[in-house]
């Protein structure tokens, strides 16, 4: 379709503004564009000839046909996204990074043209739970109840990222440019995916792991809980306890976690870190929130914790290496490998830069431009299943 033949879509160039971060007036400078025309673009009251919408995508890293993409406004309003911060400040990296979240979306699409894409298999709580009533024993409850459905037994997780993955989550890794903002979740109401988004902010491998199951206790948890009900902050610090609660029960399940937690001290919660992948700090919370220490014993812990500077750095936290996803990734090299379509050809199909799409997918620079394919030996399966847990 030639390109006068399409609307083009104003909120589209605020969109990618938002993404990028960039303000109507920087966005005037590097296109030579006065600021009042770029704001009438966005309320679709003109539309840019050519040679505007060329300097605009070039100046926005985008390709001229993503401007023209409807939108589903409807869908936007409704869509209820877990994410932990509020502050005004990072209102702007709240909305670059739910955009993103949107694009990988459509990559997720894209790649079900070629291949089947892992159907979710989370719990189906949302019919018998109501967030507003659950306890600490329900939720301690359904984390089992979680594993138990994805035939795990209670000991620890090897690598969670792969497991949520391997149950039809979609995860990413992106530079989410706030350290307030370290992961966020939702069920998109698109295409039916639920997604966790983690970020690159330098998080220890035991951080990730932990925000990769507190939004795997919302996406499971809270389907019923409104945007309205989320907005509510009372309603969003209740919530986000129960996510918590939920990520310290399905890693530690208090059935075999108790051993190692009597009589606690940080030397022997240090031992115990390696076995669960955990932090000791999560540890020193876990032991309270099971009964086996009161507050005043916990604050003695953390303020020993805080002594020893672990706050700025636990003992192995420069070891272990951060837990990535890799689902996307397979896929990719699988439509390669497959000779589905031409990896040099995928950018060209998607409307995104061609870094954007590398960086949702986890796939390594350049990865569309290089000859040479070869990012892994070899491939036995788009989305190989391995055990998690180490009994």
């Amino acid at each position: 379709m030639a390109k006068e033949d399409r609307e083009f879509v104003g909120d589209r160039l605020r969109e990618a503004r938002d993404v990028r971060r960039m303000t109507a007036s920087a966005l005037s400078t590097a296109t030579s564009i006065p600021r009042s025309i770029i704001s009438n673009y966005e309320r679709g009251h003109h539309y840019p000839p050519p040679d505007r919408l060329d300097a605009l995508a070039q100046a926005l890293g985008l390709k001229t046909e993503f401007f023209f993409r409807p939108l589903e406004p409807s869908m936007r309003e409704s869509q209820v996204v877990f994410e932990r911060s509020r502050t005004s400040t990072t209102k702007a990296v709240r909305r670059s990074a739910e955009y993103r979240r949107e694009w990988l979306r459509e990559i997720v699409a894209f790649l079900g043209q070629f291949l089947n894409m892992p159907v979710p298999d989370l719990p189906a709580f949302a019919n018998d739970v109501k967030w507003d009533t659950l306890k600490d024993e329900d939720i301690e409850r359904l984390a089992t109840e979680t594993r138990r459905q994805w035939r795990l037994g209670d000991g620890p997780i090897s690598n969670v990222t792969l497991l949520v993955e391997n149950h039809g989550v979609v995860v990413t890794h992106m530079r989410i440019g706030s350290p307030q903002l370290d992961a966020f979740s939702a069920w998109d109401v698109a295409d039916g995916h639920p997604y966790i988004v983690l970020g690159n902010d330098g998080q220890s491998a035991c951080r990730v792991r932990f925000n990769v199951c507190h939004e795997l206790g919302h996406l499971v948890l809270h389907q019923n809980v409104s945007r309205v009900e989320w907005e509510d902050k009372q309603i969003f610090k209740k919530v986000e306890q129960q996510a918590h609660r939920f990520a310290s029960a399905f890693l530690t399940p208090a059935s075999r976690v108790v051993a190692d937690l009597g009589n606690p001290t940080l030397n022997r919660l240090r031992t115990v870190k390696p076995k669960w992948k955990v932090s000791v700090k999560m540890l020193i919370h876990r032991t309270q929130e099971l009964g086996f220490i009161g507050k005043t014993e916990a604050s003695r812990l953390y303020a020993n914790y805080n002594r020893r500077e672990w706050q700025h750095g636990e003992p192995y936290d420069e070891d272990w290496p951060i837990e990535r996803p890799i689902m996307l990734r397979h896929a990719f090299e699988a439509l390669d490998k497959r000779a589905l379509i031409d990896r040099h050809q995928i950018p060209v199909a998607l409307p995104f830069n061609q870094s954007d799409i590398e960086e949702l997918a986890g796939l390594p620079n350049g990865y569309f431009t290089q000859d040479v394919w070869g990012f892994l030996d070899s491939l036995t399966a788009d989305f190989p299943r391995t055990e998690h847990v180490l009994e």
